[in-house]
C-alpha cells in the first residue's frame, strides 16, 4: 500500500481524524457545558441558593460520600481547567493535522501550507504543556492555602514530561523540513 495519494495509508488516517475531530468537538462541548455549570453552582452556593451539603449521602460511615462542604471545587474546576487545555489544544493539532493529511492524500506534500501546519502543532503542544504547568501550579496553590481535601488525594507539584518535549521538538524540526522541501520545490517549478 502506498503513503501517499488517494487510497493510501494518509487517506485512512485523513478519515481516523475527521473522527477525531467530531470527538474532540463533543468533548469541547462536554467541557463547556461543565465550566458553565460549575461557575453557575457556585455562584448560587455563594448566593445562598444551594447547599454543598447535597454532595453528601448519608452520614459519611456507610453511606455513599461524594463530596463534602468544603472540598468540591477544590478537585473539580483544575480537573475542568486541565481538561479544557488539552482539548482545545487537541482541536488545533486535529485541525492541522486534518489539513496537513489532506495535501498528502492530494499528492503535494511540500507546499508552504504545511509548514505553517506543522508549526501551529507545535505551538499548540507547546501551549498544552504550558497550560498543563499553570492548571497544576494552580492545583498546588489551591491545596497549600486551602488545605487537601478531604474526599481525594491531590498530588502536589508539577511534572515535566520529557517524552512530550522531546515529541515537540521533533515536530519543530519536521516544520522546518517541510519548509525547506516547499522552497526547494518552489525553485525547481521555477526552473523548469
Amino acid at each position: 500500500m502506498k503513503a501517499l495519494g488517494r487510497d493510501s495509508v494518509a487517506s485512512y488516517i485523513k478519515v481516523g481524524l475527521d473522527v477525531a475531530a467530531v470527538l474532540f468537538w463533543i468533548a469541547a462541548i462536554a467541557v463547556s457545558i461543565g465550566l458553565i455549570a460549575f461557575f453557575g453552582f457556585m455562584i448560587a452556593v455563594h448566593a445562598g441558593l444551594v447547599s454543598l451539603s447535597i454532595f453528601s449521602i448519608g452520614d459519611g460511615g456507610d453511606g455513599i460520600r461524594l463530596g463534602s462542604s468544603t472540598d468540591p471545587w477544590q478537585v473539580v474546576l483544575p480537573g475542568l481547567l486541565g481538561t479544557a487545555v488539552i482539548v482545545s489544544g487537541g482541536l488545533v493539532v486535529v485541525r492541522r493535522l486534518k489539513a496537513l493529511f489532506q495535501s498528502f492524500t492530494t499528492g503535494d506534500p511540500f507546499n508552504r501550507q504545511n509548514a505553517s501546519h506543522l508549526r501551529a502543532i507545535w505551538i499548540a503542544l507547546v501551549a498544552i504543556e504550558l497550560g498543563r504547568y499553570a492548571v497544576a501550579a494552580l492545583t498546588s496553590v489551591l491545596v497549600l492555602a486551602l488545605g487537601q481535601p478531604e474526599t481525594a488525594n491531590v498530588k502536589v507539584g508539577i511534572k515535566v514530561d520529557l517524552m512530550a518535549w522531546f515529541m515537540i521538538a521533533i515536530v519543530v524540526v519536521l516544520a522546518e523540513v517541510f519548509r525547506e522541501g516547499a522552497r526547494l520545490k518552489e525553485e525547481q517549478e521555477l526552473t523548469i
